[in-house]
């Protein structure tokens, strides 16, 4: 395997990526939460606010579009890896990956790989 440094160096921040959309997603889940439960507390009603959680909501939708891509664009540059004698194998802890499924329901083609 060549360009073993250049594989590894992506590798890691693609799984920085990952984790980062994720812990973006995670704090507007709990902006959600936390907005809900002070209407709820201040004792306002349902339509107090409802405009700004849509566009919260919104961001949190679009959120889940960029996990969606990083994740495509992850198994994109598996294959640009193995096409071209790249390695990028880390070592340490590996993430439990989701097994491909060969159905049809599995449209969006995605391989979660061990990176």
């Amino acid at each position: 395997m060549r360009n073993m440094n250049v594989g590894v160096k992506v590798a890691r921040q693609v799984r920085t990526a990952e984790h980062a959309i994720d812990q973006a997603m995670i704090e507007v889940c709990k902006l959600i939460q936390t907005a809900l439960e002070g209407r709820l507390e201040a004792r306002l009603a349902a339509e107090v606010g409802q405009a700004a959680l849509e566009d919260i909501v919104t961001g949190l939708n679009r959120l889940a579009t960029v996990r969606a891509a990083v994740a495509a664009g992850h198994a994109g540059l598996s294959t640009v890896a193995d096409n071209h004698a790249i390695g990028w194998r880390l070592d340490g802890m590996s993430e439990n990956k989701s097994i491909p499924q060969a159905s049809s329901t599995a449209s969006s083609g995605v391989l979660h790989l061990a990176a």
